[in-house]
């Protein structure tokens, strides 16, 4: 294994995410897939389209939130990915737990194509839907209910998605934001019936993920 399959394995083993060279080698095929289609649509930032750029600012930002995942139920695992963009953190979470199917949620045409892509060349158990949310989203959400996990990335209002989220998450769902740990603290405040944990994102002075429990 060479090339970005052998950047993948190293900037996983160095973060303390073996998740295997199966996973791996998927994840530098969808990176590869991202980098390629960033030249025609606007992905991330034009600064940071390499390979290991995108691995240290976003992959392993998105992995970070495995080891916050719910357990292995013995049946598949709905995640909700709301905003998915170039596909962070679903993307890279589907690839690494086997028993999470995903509903990637992603208002911008050409960014849901573009994860609809992914979705078909990395052979993942999701789909995509091409709307905001939660209307119409929920409407087209119908058959992919309930839903285990709910994810969102660099979200300034976590409690309203909560609210909004509510109505398609099974009891006793989790909920990761990828935010800062103001952000996390004003979490707390708006939802005072759920648990909130908030864990800092390695090297990052402010940000993490906060884990919400208990929120339906």
């Amino acid at each position: 294994m060479t090339g970005p399959v052998t950047a993948v394995l190293g900037a996983l083993e160095r973060a303390g995410l073996p998740i295997g060279a199966s996973a791996a080698e998927r994840l530098a095929t969808f990176l590869g897939l991202l980098l390629r289609r960033n030249e025609a649509v606007n992905l991330v930032s034009r600064k940071e389209a390499t390979v290991e750029t995108l691995l240290e600012r976003h992959v392993l930002d998105a992995l970070g939130g495995l080891r916050n995942l719910p357990d292995p139920a013995g049946r598949p695992l709905r995640l909700l990915d709301i905003g998915s963009g170039g596909g962070f953190p679903a993307i890279p979470l589907l690839l690494a737990r086997g028993d999470l199917e995903g509903v990637l949620v992603e208002s911008t045409g050409k960014k849901a194509r573009f994860l609809e892509e992914a979705i078909e060349a990395l052979e993942l158990t999701a789909r995509v839907v091409n709307a905001r949310f939660p209307d119409p989203a929920i409407d087209r959400m119908k058959n992919a209910l309930p839903c285990d996990l709910l994810t969102s990335r660099a979200v300034a209002d976590a409690g309203g998605i909560l609210r909004q989220a509510r109505p398609v998450m099974r009891a006793g769902a989790v909920a990761l934001f990828w935010t800062t740990e103001p952000l996390a603290g004003e979490l707390r405040r708006n939802v005072p019936r759920a648990v909130v944990s908030f864990s800092k994102s390695p090297g990052a002075e402010r940000r993490g993920i906060a884990r919400v429990e208990c929120f339906t």
